[in-house]
């Protein structure tokens, strides 16, 4: 598949991926352009890529990834300066209308990012092998933590939010 064939492909996809983890427009739309230059780039150095849409997902979590690690070194730094942050307003309460669906991300924000990631890929549609190929993890481990993580959810949602998620 040419570039423009992949962009087109799998840009709104990509950016709905990053808002489920980013929540915030901007930020989001700054990651998936940043992927697609490096892909963009790969090609230009005839680098053969096999899944465009493995390998798009990938750099994105890592890239996503990168940039959690420098706000949380900047938050620190801020903090230990003393400096009050003026943090952008957080979208995802604009995102999500649904009280049910804000709580459900509420709690999903509370597993490890390993956790939640692997949900929202298995969420959009990866199998085992693509999520464990994005992941860099075996793939007998993503069905494991597949199980345990929607437990663990179905555990939090029944304890905290037994009314609104009962089964009718």
């Amino acid at each position: 598949m040419s570039f423009d064939e992949v962009y087109k492909e799998y840009y709104r996809e990509l950016t709905r991926f990053s808002r489920q983890l980013n929540h915030s427009t901007d930020r989001s739309e700054d990651l998936v352009q940043e992927t697609f230059m490096k892909y963009f780039l790969e090609l230009r150095r005839n680098t053969s890529i096999k899944n465009p849409r493995a390998w798009l997902y990938k750099v994105l979590l890592n890239s996503f990834r990168t940039q959690i690690k420098s706000d949380k070194k900047e938050l620190q730094v801020m903090e230990t300066l003393n400096i009050k942050n003026d943090l952008p307003h957080d979208l995802q309460t604009d995102l999500f209308s649904g009280e049910k669906l804000a709580i459900v991300s509420k709690v999903l924000d509370t597993l490890p990012d390993n956790v939640r990631e692997i949900l929202v890929l298995y969420n959009i549609g990866f199998s085992y092998t693509e999520i464990a190929e994005i992941m860099d993890i075996n793939p007998a481990s993503v069905g494991t933590t597949l199980v345990r993580a929607i437990n663990k959810l179905k555990e939090i949602l029944k304890l905290h939010y037994h009314e609104m998620f009962e089964q009718n």
